[in-house]
């Protein structure tokens, strides 16, 4: 576990030009020394960890996610956003401007649905080429999609290394902010190493100076989390907030319930949101930047950024906001999604106390003071596994412009919604089921350089939604 660091290396550049950013432009990013950048995190309902900052982006009682069949929850204008300039690094090619316009009829146009193994997750490089996005395999490879076509070799083979069992493999991938300089990437997975019981390992890698191929020999692991003999609850996203900071999701450990607690218990990784400067400092193989939980409640272990987590399989910031929307998994009986404010953090989801807006442990009459309720929840009569999205920041659908997306794995569900930061409330969720029903086992939705939306399905490929024909 780290100590207290400086934040220094490339999040420091990048603070630099923030303050560039707001005097040239008045860029909206929020950049205060408590937790600058969104937060993350995970599980059930949630609220300030230590009463102090504002909950970020939740109505008192939440919503239903059954929803609309249609209508205008995906209009985008009430979620306003940072004006013309996007909040969150590599999101230049994203159009922050408001949606205009009614919304056509979607469709997922196939992308490569040939060829691909496990997909898990899709992303683009920061400021990149729209027409380039890495896929992320579960057995430990990342492809790239080029115009449309699926390159023949692999951009990174570290198969060797993970470890694929129940819930585990390669989970998250994120390039630094500072990619087309310093060519550094980072990946979540789960150690394949005899006894390691599929320990959490996050890895920076760096590409050679072919874009297309990234130098299996240049590994360097930042941090290892134990993990007990359990297959599931691993997390998955890691992503670069607001700040240029790392930002980790890990789900409680597994085992049904939480049995070690790990949610509740600050001091764990386990069941928690972390946040780190990737560059080393003199004691670890990165840095601890100020803002974090323990700044704000003692025991704390100095990583952890937000607790009382679940299992946050897929979270993202919003591009232009540099909001951040948790899909939390749940246990018996609930899903939930999560939003918080940029800057906002040193937050308490609830877990294993709640699940959704309901109590847990116990399971009536439980304690919430300090617990930031989720945004919506719904019961397993309608989903059982929900898997966090993003937001459409693209110029193809300009009244989608605003509107996040998100699915359920298990039962093949998707909507959409809109986030009015103002009055910090959700519109009513929209079903795009019926529109998006030839993507299944959806695992990811995200953007690519453009700030349009791929859905990635475990089994059939990548998908992007477009209007339909």
């Amino acid at each position: 576990m780290g100590k207290r660091g400086l934040v220094s290396g490339r999040s420091a550049l990048w603070c630099v030009m923030v303050v560039l950013c707001a005097v040239a432009h008045g860029c909206g990013r929020t950049t205060g020394d408590a937790g600058s950048g969104g937060s993350g995190g995970d599980r059930a309902s949630g609220g300030s960890a230590s009463g102090g900052h504002a909950a970020g982006g939740s109505p008192s009682g939440g919503a239903s996610a059954a929803g609309a069949s249609g209508g205008g929850a995906s209009g985008g204008s009430a979620s306003g956003g940072s004006g013309p300039h996007p909040a969150l690094p590599g999101a230049s090619g994203y159009d922050c401007s408001p949606a205009t316009g009614s919304v056509p009829e979607l469709q997922a146009t196939p992308v490569v649905t040939d060829g691909l193994g496990e997909s898990l997750y899709l992303t683009h490089e920061p400021n990149g080429d729209p027409d380039r996005l890495f896929v992320l395999d579960r057995a430990g490879f990342i492809r790239i999609i080029e115009g449309g076509v699926l390159l023949d070799t692999p951009f990174l083979d570290f198969s060797s290394k993970v470890g694929s069992g129940g819930e585990q493999g390669a989970l998250g991938l994120a390039f630094a902010p500072d990619y087309a300089e310093s060519g550094l990437f980072y990946v979540h997975y789960s150690d394949g190493a005899d006894g390691t019981h599929g320990d959490s390992i996050f890895e920076e890698y760096q590409v050679t100076g072919d874009a297309d191929v990234a130098d299996p020999d240049s590994g360097r692991v930042l941090l290892r989390v134990d993990q007990p003999e359990t297959e599931n609850h691993k997390g998955g996203s890691i992503a670069f907030g607001a700040d240029g900071l790392l930002y980790i999701g890990l789900g409680d450990g597994g085992g049904g319930g939480d049995p070690s607690e790990n949610g509740q218990n600050v001091d764990s990784f386990l069941g928690k949101l972390l946040r780190i400067d990737p560059v080393p400092s003199s004691e670890d193989e990165y840095t601890i930047p100020d803002g974090n939980l323990w700044d704000a409640l003692e025991g704390a272990a100095p990583e952890v950024w937000d607790y009382g987590l679940r299992n946050p399989f897929r979270f993202s910031f919003d591009g232009c906001t540099g909001d951040l929307y948790i899909g939390d998994v749940g246990q018996d009986r609930l899903e939930e999604l999560d939003i918080e404010r940029a800057g906002e953090g040193q937050k308490n989801y609830g877990w294993n106390t709640t699940e959704g807006l309901g109590c847990y442990d116990p399971a009536s009459d439980c304690d919430r003071t300090g617990i930031k309720d989720p945004v919506l929840d719904y019961d397993h009569d309608t989903g059982k596994s929900i898997t966090g999205g993003s937001v459409y920041r693209g110029r193809a659908i300009p009244a989608l412009r605003g509107t996040y997306f998100y699915a359920d794995y298990q039962n093949n569900l998707a909507w959409s919604l809109v986030y009015d930061r103002g009055g910090q409330t959700i519109s009513t969720p929209v079903s795009r089921t019926q529109e998006l029903n030839n993507v299944t086992q959806i695992v990811a939705i995200t953007n690519g350089a453009d700030g349009e939306l791929y859905f990635v399905s475990r089994q059939g490929g990548v998908y992007k939604l477009e209007a339909a024909e």
